[in-house]
């Protein structure tokens, strides 16, 4: 992992790595990332369900000392995916990730805080609400805090309190299919985004698109990864959200069967048709990929987007879906 971002530092500002709970410590990554390639690093993304929140603070800044200058650390954030709900309770998620930015602010900027002015956090992992903590080695840590959702809440929640959003082409909502439909203004929820900025004191706001690609010199297995990522998200998102942009039940009503029945993600990715992953995963060869990537683009700034990234799953092969990247889809951009 280390080896590919290093390739990747070649041509991009940032790398970011997942957070789940059954991967490698984002942490180390980072970490190891960070000393390694000059590069910016990124969680994408960590949520505050089963962790201490004062070793997610403390991460965070220490990766910031790994910063040389015009580089910078973004926390990504949201509430947990379906991974995370299988294992334990999300219990008042936007509160919980609104005082988890809150409460690392703080430490950031070296305050001492008292745990009992962030209750819900408190609560759940039964801190001592008179408990006070802070960072002595700590003096203004330059983090970034950006919350990746599709719901009105959590972004809402994200223009008054973070420092940008995340909105990833994967899910319909945000997805090259909500584009073409002409239906992303009406299914982005961006509008409640707005919202929540007019009651932001911070200046700046980052608008990043994450976009889910699959690029290899093998068409076939770039788009068999595509289909696999693809089917993590139809096998869960509620009809509507898959209807609202244009996709009809049967188009996925297989592979959702194979889910529910226990097929393997696997199996059930055999099953959706490729012109369904391709409305939620650009795929492909490199050329392929210039062309779908770039309308995709296109649309994205259209919408306000700023800066963008790429995402999973990347490709079969990462160190080939890297170097792809880098040395011919970036290029067939410019």
């Amino acid at each position: 992992m280390v080896q590919v971002a290093e390739l990747a530092a070649r041509e991009f500002e940032t790398v970011w790595v997942t957070d789940q709970l059954q991967s490698r410590s984002v942490a180390a990554v980072l970490g190891a990332v960070a000393a390694r390639t000059g590069a910016g690093v990124g969680t994408a993304v960590t949520f505050p369900f089963g962790r201490n929140p004062l070793e997610q603070a403390s991460t965070m800044a220490t990766l910031a000392e790994f910063m040389p200058p015009g580089r910078q650390v973004s926390m990504g954030i949201g509430t947990g995916g379906g991974l995370v709900s299988a294992l334990m309770p999300r219990e008042n998620p936007v509160e919980s990730v609104t005082e988890l930015i809150r409460l690392c602010r703080a430490l950031w900027r070296g305050e001492y805080v008292r745990l009992g002015d962030y209750p819900v956090t408190c609560a759940r992992l039964r801190m001592r609400p008179d408990g006070k903590v802070g960072f002595p080695w700590v003096d203004n840590a330059e983090v970034r805090v950006v919350v990746a959702g599709t719901g009105p809440k959590i972004l809402e929640m994200a223009g008054e309190w973070a420092d940008g959003v995340i909105c990833a082409s994967n899910f319909p909502a945000h997805s090259l299919a909500a584009f073409r439909s002409g239906q992303f203004d009406a299914v982005s929820n961006l509008d409640s985004l707005d919202r929540g900025r007019t009651r932001s004191d911070r200046a700046e706001f980052a608008r990043i698109y994450g976009v889910n690609l699959s690029v290899s010199a093998d068409r076939d297995a770039a788009n068999a990864a595509a289909r696999r990522q693809a089917t993590l998200i139809v096998s869960q998102q509620p009809h509507e959200n898959l209807q609202r942009v244009g996709f009809e039940q049967a188009d996925y009503a297989a592979t959702r069967a194979a889910v529910q029945e226990g097929a393997g993600v696997d199996r059930a990715a055999e099953l959706l048709p490729q012109a369904i992953a391709d409305q939620l995963v650009v795929s492909g060869t490199p050329d392929d990929c210039v062309s779908a990537l770039g309308e995709l683009l296109d649309h994205a700034r259209g919408a306000g987007f700023t800066e963008a990234y790429i995402g999973a799953p990347v490709g079969p092969n990462p160190r080939e879906a890297v170097e792809l990247l880098t040395g011919r889809v970036l290029r067939g951009l410019a």
